[in-house]
C-alpha cells in the first residue's frame, strides 16, 4: 500500500513539474447556448418497396408481344404484353353471327306476333257481323213463321189455295234454316273468345279490356314464340360481350404505376393464369424498415417526422414520415418493427434492399440553455446525467477555471440541457479538464461556434 503511495505522489510531482516547465495547460472550451434542442432514436433498417404487383396472364396462351423491359416506367393500365388472339378473334366472330342470327329471329317472331293479334282482331270484328246476321236470320224466321200461321188458318177458311200455301211454308223452311246456320256459325266462331276461354280470375270489367284479354288468350302461342326468340337473342349478345372480354383480356396491362423490376417471359412463351412473368414495382414512395427496443415504442407514432439517410448518399438527409408501427414486440428480441415512407428523389435514388438509417425526433426543448455533454465532470451518477441531478463543470474566466455546480435536464445527443448554474455564452471547458484544479490558470482555445 505504501509502495502505491509513493508512486502516486512521485507521478503527481513530476506532472506538476513539467506543468510548470511548459506553462498552463491548454484546454478547450464550449459555450452555453440557448437553442431548440432535439432528441431523436436511430436505427439501421432496409429499404424496401412500398407497392409490388406480380403480372399473370388472366388467359392461358401464347406469347406474341412483350412491350417492356427491366426499368421501363409503365403508368397503370398500359399495355404490357399481348397474346396471341387467332382462336380467340375466330370465336368472336362466330358469337357475333350467332348474335346477328338470334336478333332476326327474334325479329321474324314479333312480326308474326303483330299479324297474329291481328288476325284475333278481325276475328273479334267478325263476330260482330255473324251476331248482325243472327238477328237479321232470326227476326225473319219469325217474321215467316207468324205469317205462315195466319196463312194456314186462312187456308182452312178456304181463302188461298193449297200452292200459296206450300210456297209460303217453303219460304218459312227457308227462313228457318237460315236462323239456326246463323247460330251455328255465330257459336262456332265464338270458339276461343267468350268469356268463359279466360280465366276466371283474369277476366277483367272492362270491355276494351275484355278485348285485349281474349286477344292475348288467342296470341299465347306467338308471344311465346317471341319471348323465346328474345331469350335466345340475349344468351347470344352475353356471349358476344363475353368473347369481346376475353379478346380484350389478351392484351395484358399494368395493375400500377411504377417501374418493371423483373421479366421472365420472351415472346413465343406459354403462360397461364396464376403464373406472374413481369413484376412491376411502385418506386415514387420507398418504405425503410427498422427494429427499435420495445422501451422506445412510447416516443413513436404514426405521422411522426422522420429523416432517413443512406451510406451512398452521405451528404443526403431523406424526409418522410412513420407510416406503421407493428403491434407486436418480438419476445425474442425485445423489439418492434416501425417503418417509415419517403417520397422518390430522382437525384439521389433508393433502391430496395440498400442499408440506411433512420432518425426519429421525439423530444424537444424550445429556447433552451445547454452546454455539450463532455464539459459535465465524470463521477458518481454524473457519470450518465439523469433529468434534475446536480453536476459539476469547470466554468473559465479571464484565464482561470472555477468548479461550479450545475443542475441539467434531459440530454440531448451531443448537449445537454443546464436548468440552473449557467447562464447564456459561457465559457465551459470540454476537452483536458482531467487534471484542473479549481482557480487553475489555463491556456484556452476560442469556443467553437458548434459548440
Amino acid at each position: 500500500m505504501g509502495l502505491v503511495v509513493s508512486s502516486a505522489w512521485l507521478w503527481a510531482q513530476c506532472s506538476a513539474e513539467t506543468q510548470q516547465h511548459k506553462g498552463p495547460p491548454r484546454v478547450e472550451l464550449g459555450r452555453a447556448k440557448r437553442t431548440d434542442l432535439t432528441t431523436s432514436l436511430e436505427k439501421g433498417g432496409t429499404v424496401s418497396y412500398i407497392e409490388k404487383a406480380a403480372v399473370s396472364s388472366p388467359l392461358k396462351g401464347t406469347l406474341k408481344q412483350i412491350l417492356v423491359h427491366e426499368g421501363d416506367s409503365v403508368t397503370e393500365g398500359q399495355p404490357l404484353a399481348r397474346l396471341d388472339t387467332l382462336d380467340l378473334e375466330l370465336a368472336l366472330q362466330k358469337a357475333r353471327t350467332d348474335e346477328a342470327s338470334a336478333r332476326a329471329r327474334w325479329k321474324l317472331s314479333r312480326g308474326r306476333l303483330v299479324k297474329a293479334r291481328q288476325s284475333a282482331e278481325k276475328r273479334l270484328r267478325s263476330l260482330k257481323t255473324a251476331r248482325s246476321n243472327l238477328v237479321r236470320a232470326r227476326s225473319k224466321f219469325l217474321r215467316t213463321r207468324s205469317h205462315l200461321e195466319d196463312q194456314r188458318k186462312i187456308f182452312e177458311l178456304g181463302g188461298i189455295s193449297r200452292q200459296e200455301l206450300q210456297q209460303i211454308y217453303s219460304s218459312y223452311l227457308s227462313a228457318m234454316t237460315g236462323y239456326y246456320a246463323a247460330r251455328e256459325k255465330l257459336s262456332t266462331d265464338k270458339i276461343g273468345y267468350r268469356k268463359s276461354d279466360l280465366s276466371r280470375d283474369l277476366i277483367p270489367d272492362e270491355r276494351e279490356a275484355q278485348k285485349e284479354a281474349l286477344i292475348s288468350n288467342n296470341t299465347a302461342p306467338d308471344q311465346n314464340n317471341v319471348e323465346a326468340a328474345r331469350q335466345r337473342y340475349l344468351g347470344a349478345r352475353s356471349r358476344r360481350i363475353a368473347a369481346e372480354k376475353t379478346l380484350a383480356r389478351s392484351t395484358i396491362r399494368s395493375p400500377i404505376s411504377g417501374t418493371i423490376a423483373t421479366r421472365t417471359r420472351e415472346p413465343g412463351e406459354q403462360v397461364s393464369p396464376g403464373k406472374p412473368f413481369l413484376t412491376v414495382v411502385n418506386t415514387e414512395e420507398l418504405l425503410i424498415s427498422a427494429s427499435f427496443s420495445e422501451m422506445e415504442k412510447p416516443d413513436i407514432r404514426i405521422g411522426q417526422k422522420a429523416f432517413v439517410s443512406a451510406d451512398v448518399y452521405p451528404q443526403v438527409e431523406f424526409q418522410g414520415k412513420v407510416h406503421r408501427i407493428s403491434p407486436v414486440v418480438s419476445p425474442e428480441t425485445r423489439s418492434f418493427q416501425v417503418t417509415v415512407i419517403v417520397k422518390k428523389d430522382a437525384e439521389h435514388p433508393l433502391s430496395p434492399g440498400m442499408f440506411a438509417r433512420i432518425r426519429i425526433n421525439h423530444r424537444k426543448a424550445e429556447d433552451a440553455l445547454s452546454i455539450p455533454m463532455q464539459a459535465i465532470l465524470p463521477g458518481g451518477e454524473c457519470s450518465k446525467p439523469v433529468q434534475g441531478q446536480s453536476c459539476q463543470v469547470f466554468v473559465f474566466r479571464n484565464g482561470h477555471v472555477f468548479l461550479r455546480k450545475v443542475k441539467v435536464g434531459q440530454g440531448f445527443r451531443s448537449r445537454v440541457r443546464i436548468l440552473s448554474g449557467l447562464a447564456k455564452d459561457d465559457s465551459v471547458v470540454t476537452s483536458g479538464k482531467e487534471f484542473l484544479e479549481d482557480g487553475m490558470m489555463v491556456r484556452a482555445s476560442e469556443p467553437d461556434s458548434d459548440q
